[in-house]
């Protein structure tokens, strides 16, 4: 298909489920963050802003949808 054919494109961003490297806790984290994400229980940093797709430091588990 034309890009002038379809009428909704899907995002490229997504909410993702990450697990810890430290402790394995998991979070939800949106694919594009604007400010760093840190762990709830431990405090180790989860995800960086970059300014576009987040540069994630735990493991991702897939996205939660």
């Amino acid at each position: 298909m034309k890009k002038g054919q379809i009428l909704i494109p899907k995002p490229s961003s997504k909410f993702q489920r990450i697990q810890c490297k430290e402790c394995s806790e998991e979070s939800v984290v949106y694919s594009h963050v604007a400010t760093n994400v840190t762990c709830k229980s431990c405090g180790n940093l989860l995800a960086e802003s970059t300014g576009s797709i987040a540069k994630i430091n735990g493991k991702i588990l897939g996205s939660a949808e």
